[in-house]
């Protein structure tokens, strides 16, 4: 399965018999639209499977082919003692047809477990359906709770810590229902769209927030579904989808994305200083003192030659898609390592990019995507802190970090003397050129009267051309190496080497806790890659800094 768009099902166990045709027509809808809407992205729904509006969701989207995945409190056998036997029924034809089953509930406490249900499908949901007749919560675990969760936020838990940053909100979109033996709801089987709370300034209205909420959604969904059209780009193999399998085919999207990107910055930088240097190279008119008619040619056709590669570069987002999907790629060999080591509870979006809420929100979404469709939390008998996963990845970052940081050392030495070579040639020949005219001017050297007005002027044109120029593409050099951020990446790599270095040390050594080892090793790579990613996104693609 590709990245799915995760519909979650919250509702009443009660709505009356009478409605359920037309409460599955309107989960229908809602459906239908999200299809047209986001056709690159299949559809998963997450229900509960209790009795009533869960199960009516269910049915119609197993109707509809869609993917629903069965999120039950507790084993099936302990589950079926809270259904009628006609619900049993209905619970037992639906539940092979589903697409997967996780039992989610841990529990001694059934009020936990339904709890736990309500959390688990509020915070892995991008978009939550309520059955709902709009009244609160009439006990743990209840539609109204779950909606709550949803709008103002599931709680992060690392670990044993409360994680202190805004908590993931998301839309719910409420079916207004009827409970049997209760008066209708106004309103009665309409659609309301209710976007996330958000903590502003009482300045703004409250549409105005809706709004926000709103096009902050559908601004999530439409980088997932662009990243899944890259994926698609890539061989996929056969079987279920693994972490590794994510985590390798958008390494291979990041990586050409990368060389594109590459491409853009060095082309743009390329033309821009060719149309400055042929603005020096070439004589001016000596009359005038203004360049020729070549010259302004030849400078306005680099120019645009920059301005083209620099339009398709933004258009195309090159420098973005690159930086995103490697940030999910480094995660997701986090990810694979944690889980590979028995840290299966440890969710690598619960630590990662916290800060960037509204921009970057959309990676985070699709990690923990790539973790509920995967199966990642489910314990395998070989998870151990020396799987060989976990080797490889510690190996594999000690090669990167140790590769990347000789070579951008390398290019950093490479621009730093041409930085000073340049100018210092330049400023050579200009004197050179200089003292010609000197001599030329005091008739030190024999010229032809005819000629020496002529050769004076091209020695004057000489005497300060190699200098400035020099000096241009010192300066241009100087732009290229802010744009990579040679310096800053050649320091991140030094210390990332030491690093994980330190840790494979440790870990040969035999330490007492090695999982702490590697959720340590994990939380440092993911730090720094948020940091790279942020120190990027701060330095765009431009037209060298005009």
């Amino acid at each position: 399965m590709d990245l799915p768009l995760v519909v979650g099902v919250t509702g009443h166990r009660d709505p009356p018999e009478e409605t359920e045709a037309t409460l599955r027509e309107r989960f229908r809808e809602i459906l239908l639209r999200l299809k047209r809407r986001y056709p690159e992205m299949p559809l998963l729904v997450l229900s509960g499977l209790a009795a009533g509006a869960d199960m009516v969701a269910a049915e119609e989207a197993i109707q509809l082919d869609v993917a629903v995945m069965g999120c039950l409190p507790m084993p099936q056998t302990e589950y079926e003692k809270d259904f009628t036997p006609h619900e049993r029924d209905r619970f037992r034809r639906v539940l092979p047809r589903c697409w997967d089953i996780t039992v989610v509930g841990t529990s001694e406490r059934r009020e936990q477990n339904y709890m736990d249900v309500a959390t688990f499908i509020a915070y892995y949901c991008h978009l939550l359906v309520a059955f709902w007749d709009g009244l609160g919560a009439r006990g743990p675990g209840g539609t109204a709770e779950v909606v709550e969760l949803r709008r103002g936020g599931v709680p992060i838990v690392l670990g044993e810590a409360l994680v202190a940053y805004m908590p993931d909100t998301g839309p719910v979109f409420q079916i207004v229902t009827p409970r049997k033996g209760k008066a209708l709801p106004p309103d009665c089987f309409s659609i309301h769209e209710l976007y996330p709370k958000r903590d502003l300034p009482e300045t703004r209205s409250r549409a105005r927030d809706e709004s926000a909420g709103q096009s902050e959604f559908e601004n999530a969904l439409a980088h997932l579904q662009r990243f899944n059209h890259d994926l698609d780009a890539q061989h996929a193999p056969a079987g279920p989808r693994t972490l590794a399998d994510f985590r390798d085919r958008t390494d291979a999207v990041a990586n050409g994305l990368q060389r594109r990107t590459l491409r853009s910055v060095q082309s743009v930088y390329i033309a821009t200083a060719l149309a400055g240097a042929v603005q020096l190279i070439f004589p001016t008119d000596g009359s005038f003192n203004i360049p020729t008619w070549e010259g302004i040619t030849i400078r306005i056709a680099f120019l645009a030659i920059a301005i083209v590669m620099l339009v398709i570069a933004k258009r195309s987002d090159y420098e973005n898609r690159y930086q995103d999907y490697r940030a999910i790629a480094e995660a997701l060999r986090v990810q694979t390592a944690w889980c590979s080591a028995g840290l299966r509870g440890r969710l690598v979006e619960a630590s990662y990019l916290q800060m960037q809420q509204n921009e970057l929100e959309w990676i985070r979404l699709a990690l923990r995507t790539i973790y509920l469709i995967t199966g990642a939390g489910k314990a395998c008998a070989d998870d151990s802190p020396l799987h060989e996963e976990c080797k490889r990845w510690i190996d594999g970052q000690i090669h990167y970090y140790e590769k990347s940081g000789t070579r951008e050392q390398k290019h950093l030495q490479i621009a730093r003397r041409a930085m000073i070579v340049l100018p210092v040639a330049g400023g050579l020949i200009s004197a050179a050129a200089g003292v010609a005219a000197w001599l030329v001017s005091h008739k030190m050297i024999a010229v032809q009267p005819a000629d020496s007005a002529a050769l004076l002027h091209s020695l004057a044109y000489w005497a300060t051309m190699p200098f400035a120029l020099g000096g241009m593409l010192a300066l241009w050099i100087r732009f290229y190496i802010q744009q990579r951020g040679l310096a800053e990446n050649a320091r991140r790599y030094q210390h990332m080497l030491a690093v994980f270095a330190g840790g494979k040390r440790r870990l040969g050594e035999g330490v007492r806790d090695p999982q702490k080892v590697l959720e340590e090793l994990g939380h440092e790579s993911l730090s720094e890659h948020a940091e790279w990613l942020i120190l990027h996104r701060e330095r765009p693609l431009e037209f060298v800094h005009t």
